[in-house]
C-alpha cells in the first residue's frame, strides 16, 4: 500500500469511532391497584408501630404484679421507670429507659457501655446486688451490650425485687459511664428467652 492511501485511512478512521449510546428498554407505565391507595394514614402508621414494639408489649399495658407485692408503691415505681412519649411537642416524655413486656408481667431495657470490660464490671456490680436481694434477672450480653428483663417466675409477675433492682440498674449503669441506649434486638431477647425456657419455672422457688 503506499503512502498517499496510509495516509488517507488514517485520516478517516478518527470518523468510525463514535459514542456509543445505549437506548433504555421502554417499561410499561406503572400500575396501582385500588386497593393499596385505599390504606388510610391511621391503618398505615398502626402497622409501623407494632413491628417495632417488643413482643407481649403495649403502650398502654398495666403492670400484672405478683402476689404479695405492695401494688401501690410498686405502681408508682414502674410508671418512674418507663419511657413514656411525649403528650405533645411541647411536653417531654418520660426520663425512663424500660419497657412493661410479657403482658405487662417485666420490665426489660438494653445496656450500653463503651467497651466490654466496662460491660462486665456493670454487669458485676449488678449481680452483686441480685445476691443481695437474693434475686436474679433474665439477661445477655453481647460485647459492649447487656439485656436485662425483671420479672418473677413464682409467685408470677413484677415483684418489688423487680421494680427496685430495675432502679438500681439505671444507678449503676450512670456510674459506669452508660451510651445512649439503642432499642432492643431480637437476637439478644432470643437468647433470655431460649435459657429461661431450659432453666424452667423453679429458678424463684424457696429453697428448704
Amino acid at each position: 500500500m503506499s503512502r498517499r492511501a496510509i495516509a488517507g485511512s488514517l485520516t478517516r478512521a478518527p470518523q468510525l469511532i463514535r459514542p456509543i449510546t445505549i437506548q433504555p428498554p421502554p417499561f410499561p407505565p406503572a400500575r396501582f391497584s385500588s386497593s393499596s391507595s385505599s390504606l388510610s394514614p391511621s391503618s398505615q402508621s398502626v402497622s409501623t408501630a407494632s413491628a417495632m414494639d417488643p413482643p407481649n408489649s403495649s403502650s398502654s399495658a398495666s403492670p400484672r404484679f405478683s402476689a404479695g407485692t405492695d401494688e401501690a408503691s410498686a405502681r408508682a415505681a414502674v410508671a418512674s421507670l418507663l419511657a413514656r412519649p411525649s403528650p405533645s411537642p411541647s411536653s417531654p416524655g418520660g426520663e425512663g429507659r424500660w419497657a412493661l413486656v410479657k403482658d405487662g408481667e417485666a420490665l426489660e431495657r438494653s445496656f450500653k457501655f463503651k467497651t466490654f470490660a466496662k460491660t462486665w464490671d456493670f454487669m458485676t456490680a449488678v449481680s452483686l446486688q441480685c445476691k443481695l436481694k437474693n434475686h436474679h434477672p433474665e439477661w445477655s450480653n453481647v460485647y459492649n451490650t447487656t439485656y436485662i428483663r425483671w420479672t418473677t417466675h413464682n409467685p408470677k409477675g413484677l415483684s418489688s425485687k423487680d421494680v427496685d433492682l430495675a432502679a438500681v440498674c439505671d444507678a449503676l449503669a450512670k456510674d459506669f459511664g452508660e451510651l445512649p441506649p439503642e432499642p432492643v434486638s431480637c437476637a439478644v431477647r432470643d437468647v433470655a428467652d431460649r435459657v429461661v425456657g431450659e432453666a424452667g419455672p423453679d429458678c424463684c422457688t424457696p429453697k428448704k
